[in-house]
């Protein structure tokens, strides 16, 4: 028997689900725990750029992993997600925390709105099927009912601010003095980011593709660096628009790591994630 085409799409996130769901559930407890954000004279957050300081409460059916009046700051994050009623946040402890036994000892944390998103759930798919197809890094996560001055705010997914760090992105470090040849190749995090030209350290290649860089950090980085590393995108971008791009010498598979470009696309895809072409 053949399937309508129509029908493929839909047995497939079926399936995904399916596949997920138990891991989805393994990784939260009993009940959902509840994120108590109090702000200093319940002053609102309506900036992306100012933050507003606060505490952080955290109640959990699992008593070893509640917390009390964290002190912390708290400004809003996103691009077209900051638009939508249901606001997205980035979180700045004072102090370095395990949040809800999530593997990252740091200071900064985000709150995921999932406001187009009617299901909740998409983001949390997207991580776990990032874990099964093997990537280097997946943001940890937890699903939390935040609360902001007394006032429910629904469901958000508490996850890991994507930066260099343990048990985040893991690359080499290097200061801003590594500039020789041999020693310059890395490490860096790269943003392909249509909303780069806010970014203060950004480029675009030949075929207008917009690229912030986000390490080292835009103080910290050198212009050699910065230099390096928009030539090696142009060059990269050039071999894949050539004639002789599939060739496994001189074509794009010998600038690749092809397995792990393969299995991003194939979690791209499953995901339905618009952004990643």
């Amino acid at each position: 028997m053949q399937l309508p085409k129509q029908n493929i799409p839909s047995l497939c996130y079926l399936l995904i689900i399916w596949i997920m769901a138990p891991a989805l559930l393994a990784a939260q407890v009993k009940e959902i725990p509840v994120l108590r954000i109090s702000t200093e004279n319940e002053v609102p957050i309506t900036s992306k750029d100012a933050y507003v300081h606060g505490d952080l409460t955290i109640e959990s059916s699992d008593t070893a992993l509640a917390l009390t009046q964290v002190p912390m700051r708290i400004r809003g994050r996103g691009n077209s997600t900051w638009g939508f009623p249901k606001k997205p946040y980035k979180i700045k402890l004072d102090y370095e925390h395990k949040l809800l036994g999530m593997k990252a000892n740091n200071r900064d944390w985000v709150l995921l709105a999932n406001y187009c998103d009617k299901s909740l759930m998409r983001n949390g798919l997207a991580f776990e099927i990032g874990k099964f197809t093997g990537m280097d890094f997946v943001p940890d996560y937890r699903f939390v009912d935040l609360f902001i001055n007394g006032e429910f705010m629904g469901n958000y997914l508490l996850t890991d601010q994507v930066e260099v760090a343990n048990h985040r992105v893991s690359v080499e470090k290097q200061t801003n003095e590594t500039v020789a040849a041999g020693d310059i190749s890395g490490g860096y995090l790269l943003e392909i980011d249509g909303f780069a030209d806010r970014e203060p350290v950004r480029f675009s290649t030949h075929q207008g593709l917009k690229v912030a860089v986000k390490y080292p950090d835009d103080e910290d980085i050198h212009p050699t660096q910065l230099s390096y590393i928009r030539s090696f995108m142009l060059q990269y971008e050039d071999v894949l628009f050539s004639p002789f791009f599939h060739d496994p010498k001189s074509g794009y598979r010998a600038l690749t790591d092809t397995a792990s470009l393969i299995n991003w696309y194939i979690a791209s895809e499953l995901s339905g994630n618009s952004d990643a072409f």
